[in-house]
């Protein structure tokens, strides 16, 4: 009899442990890094600007870049040579949405009017690529990998977000 009363306790409070588990795990995100806030500004700043040495700047030599899951870049100079040609291109303009934040993380979505054939005029009826990219930074408050995700020209409709 003394046993079962252990047994059923026993079970009691594993079941009580195990029911609290997911609130226990529910902790909020450790907050943003310090300088984040004004590296994503930098960061919207250099690139709508088309300024290479600014964004250079805010690149980490040792900077590792991922589009589409494939490693296209192994260091600050391999991306500087790579994208800085599409950067600095007469013709081209870079925009970016408003960006989301998690600790030692940015996310945007990068636009680009990819039809301008990285320096020739503008259609003026054409033409912008989206991608998403993400921008990992460093405690030393430099960016050190750049995840990019193509995601192409063609816009999804706004949708009713009501549930039918």
């Amino acid at each position: 009899m003394r046993l079962q009363m252990s047994l059923g306790r026993a079970v009691a409070v594993a079941t009580l442990l195990l029911s609290a588990t997911p609130v226990l795990s529910q902790l909020p995100p450790p907050p943003a890094l310090p300088q984040q806030a004004a590296l994503a500004g930098q960061l919207v700043s250099a690139i709508e600007s088309k300024d290479l040495a600014k964004y250079g700047a805010l690149l980490d030599d040792n900077l590792q870049v991922f589009e589409d899951g494939k490693q296209i870049a192994r260091s600050k100079k391999d991306w500087i040579d790579r994208f800085g040609r599409k950067l600095t291109a007469g013709g081209v303009i870079f925009r970016m949405t408003p960006g989301f934040a998690s600790n030692g993380r940015l996310l945007f979505i990068e636009y680009f009017n990819s039809m301008a054939s990285w320096g020739k005029a503008t259609p003026s009826h054409c033409c912008w690529s989206y991608d998403a990219v993400s921008y990992d930074i460093a405690s030393n408050g430099k960016i050190v990998t750049i995840r990019r995700l193509r995601g192409g020209d063609q816009k999804i409709p706004d949708v009713d977000r009501q549930a039918k």
